[in-house]
């Protein structure tokens, strides 16, 4: 097995900068979780939500709305089209696929732990969007951040130049920030459930390719930059 190689020619189980960014993160999930249970409308909440929803989004309707549907009512054939993408291209990645995606186990426990109301007018400006569940945290974003996420660790490390996976990683984190910004402009969650809700699938993504087992059949891939193609061994 590859991974089982990998570990033991490096002789470490776990990659330490990845643990130490999971240990972070959730510190701060720890920490942001407290102030929203002693404080479930903070001020700075609705300030932010107003400012965000006092932006004219225009043409950008549809996209938001795609978001809503990815992240809640066609959220399992969306982690189902995500899934047969990535098998049929990179099986390898099969462990890593299977624990990232466990990250919304996380939401299901903690929305019941935590009752946190949702936002309401006038603390908002509007509200389009009525989700039963408590606000605390955002089972979307924790959707977003494990699409973006996975999508370019197991296939944008792999067939991606070098050279051009900055980009790769900036388009990620736009379409996180963009889903972000639709939880938030639709009055679903405030601010505070949005990062909750991202910390803790960075936190938990962290976690699961910090341990090398999970993690080095994708992330000891590597796509050859065009020199390496060009120059092959004599047959």
């Amino acid at each position: 097995m590859k991974g089982a190689a990998a570990i033991k020619r490096s002789g470490a189980y776990f990659r330490g900068r990845l643990l130490l960014l999971a240990l972070a993160c959730a510190l701060l999930v720890a920490g942001l979780t407290v102030f929203v249970v002693t404080n479930p409308r903070p001020a700075v909440d609705a300030s932010i939500a107003r400012a965000v929803q006092s932006i004219d989004v225009g043409p950008m309707s549809p996209v938001l709305d795609f978001y809503r549907q990815i992240g809640g009512p066609y959220a399992l054939e969306a982690e189902a089209v995500v899934f047969a993408i990535i098998l049929t291209i990179n099986r390898a990645s099969w462990r890593l696929l299977i624990s990232g995606s466990l990250v919304s186990g996380w939401y299901f426990l903690l929305v019941r732990l935590i009752s946190r109301p949702r936002p309401t007018v006038p603390d908002v400006l509007r509200v389009t969007e009525h989700p039963g569940a408590s606000s605390y945290p955002s089972g979307h974003m924790m959707l977003f951040v494990f699409y973006a996420v996975i999508l370019m660790t197991c296939l944008g490390l792999k067939f991606v130049p070098r050279r051009w996976q900055p980009l790769g990683w900036g388009i990620a984190a736009l379409f996180i920030i963009l889903g972000g910004f639709s939880r938030i402009y639709s009055g679903a969650h405030w601010p505070t459930d949005v990062l909750g809700g991202t910390l803790i699938a960075v936190a938990w993504l962290s976690f699961v390719m910090s341990i090398r087992w999970i993690s080095d059949p994708v992330l000891e891939q590597a796509p050859r930059s065009t020199a390496e193609k060009a120059v092959r061994p004599a047959a």
